[in-house]
């Protein structure tokens, strides 16, 4: 379970303080409903039933107070209250990256009836500065493509672009593949292409794919280690310690490996795919391994995919997965 931690204030504006848990847990999670009504989807619902159920806990909210940020993997952050009503949130997450403290700039909301009003800069100032006082080395976010709006209150405060992720489903009510109705897709359906179990002799060039598609950076927060994927007595042991359960299969074209993907059973709403694709061959091998997904009569769950924007799209939707949406990965640095 995520915490919410109270900090100092870095700023004397009378509407602007440190979250409190106390006070404004169950409130956050009225604002952030209202405020992201029409994005919310099944894992947003389950953690705005995780913050109701941990408000009506006395025991979680003494030590959520106390705790600070000395456990890691939790929330922090800021509220904009006027006249009694919290009108503004933001969450900050810590978190570490290639040996550096940093901050995710989260949960990012204002009531609707008073946007405009400069209340998400202000918020954000705030994160910022909370981030330099901490000694992290930059604080992170991500956005929503479509909300231009934000983007454009990021880009003014000096956020650089560092990526952008296309997040995919498949529901489980959506067995048939449809049929290819491009010209590259109906190319890669005719393609002697192979799926197979996955060998261990393609984990070198699978592990060295992933670690390009998934970076460090924006996967900081997928339960997901490479090390979960690899071969033989190792990685088995690895997996069952953890409870990690996922099964893999690489697509092959003459013998070679075009790509590799794997499935990993969720505690959560949904299953998780993660593809490994050779370099040249991105949209050949997302089509076959994705279409030799849907068609397991085994998939009873919503499934997810979290890949790069622009790479393999086309082939990923012809194989039936829908684009959810997009996000826009932003950092900054602490002394830019």
């Amino acid at each position: 379970m995520m915490a919410f931690h109270s900090i100092a204030s870095p700023s004397a504006h009378p509407y602007l303080r440190p979250f409190n848990p106390r006070r404004d847990l169950n409130r956050t999670a009225d604002l952030i409903e209202l405020a992201f009504d029409d994005m919310l989807d099944e894992e947003g619902q389950a953690y705005l039933r995780q913050i109701r159920t941990a408000a009506q806990n006395p025991i979680y909210l003494v030590w959520a107070e106390t705790s600070g940020e000395r456990v890691g993997m939790q929330l922090s952050g800021y509220v904009w209250e006027e006249q009694g009503q919290l009108v503004g949130n933001l969450s900050l997450i810590p978190f570490h990256v290639q040996g550096k403290r940093c901050y995710l700039i989260a949960n990012v909301a204002v009531h609707p009836n008073h946007r405009r009003k400069g209340i998400a800069r202000a918020l954000t100032a705030a994160a910022l500065e909370h981030t330099r006082r901490r000694g992290a080395q930059a604080a992170w976010l991500h956005v929503r493509q479509e909300n231009e709006a934000a983007v454009a209150l990021y880009r003014s405060l000096r956020f650089r672009e560092r990526a952008r992720r296309n997040t995919y489903r498949l529901s489980p009510g959506e067995r048939a593949a449809p049929p290819p109705t491009d010209q590259d897709a109906l190319e890669y359906a005719s393609m002697n292409v192979r799926v197979a179990p996955r060998r261990d002799q393609d984990w070198s060039a699978q592990a060295a794919w992933m670690k390009v598609t998934y970076p460090a950076e924006v996967c900081w927060h997928s339960t997901l280690n490479i090390s979960h994927l690899r071969p033989g007595l190792f990685g088995a042991l690895h997996r069952m310690l953890l409870d990690v359960r996922l099964r893999q299969w690489s697509a092959l074209q003459a013998g070679n490996l075009l790509g590799v993907i794997a499935w990993r059973v969720s505690y959560a709403y949904a299953d998780d795919l993660f593809l490994a694709l050779a370099p040249g061959s991105e949209s050949l091998a997302a089509y076959h391994l994705l279409s030799w997904i849907r068609a397991q009569p085994s998939r009873r769950r919503l499934l997810t995919l979290d890949f790069p924007a622009g790479q393999a799209e086309g082939a990923i939707q012809a194989a039936g997965f829908r684009l959810q949406h997009t996000l826009i990965w932003m950092s900054k640095d602490a002394d830019s």
